[in-house]
């Protein structure tokens, strides 16, 4: 799993979070702690890019909702971006593709949710 966390270049309130590998029970504690922290230094919030992402596992899905919360209680917004089918079926299963706004790409979670 590797993670890398930026600015995003048209809104510098939001921070983008760009997953590669696999988020999972071998993976989540190391990637808890570096999400948390992108969500807590993105003053309106952050993007969550899965384009690489292969797996996530339920570990995975629990790290979403904490920052999820996290995110609704600092009044801050969270959009997934570029999520693979295979990934989304699995938030779909989980019954998480009500609580996350998905978008093709950055700039359209921009557009929508930082106008």
């Amino acid at each position: 799993m590797n993670i890398e966390v930026t600015v995003a270049t048209e809104k510098p309130v939001v921070n983008v979070v760009r997953f590669s590998g696999r988020l999972d029970a071998t993976t989540y504690e190391a990637a808890q702690p570096v999400i948390v922290e992108a969500l807590e230094n993105g003053p309106a919030g952050m993007i969550l890019n899965m384009g690489s992402l292969d797996f996530i596992s339920s570990a995975g899905l629990r790290i979403m909702l904490i920052v999820w919360k996290q995110a609704a209680a600092d009044g801050k917004q969270i959009a997934m971006v570029d999520v693979q089918p295979s990934i989304y079926k699995i938030f779909k299963i989980a019954g998480l593709d009500k609580v996350f706004r998905f978008f093709y790409n950055e700039g359209e979670a921009i557009r929508e949710m930082w106008p």
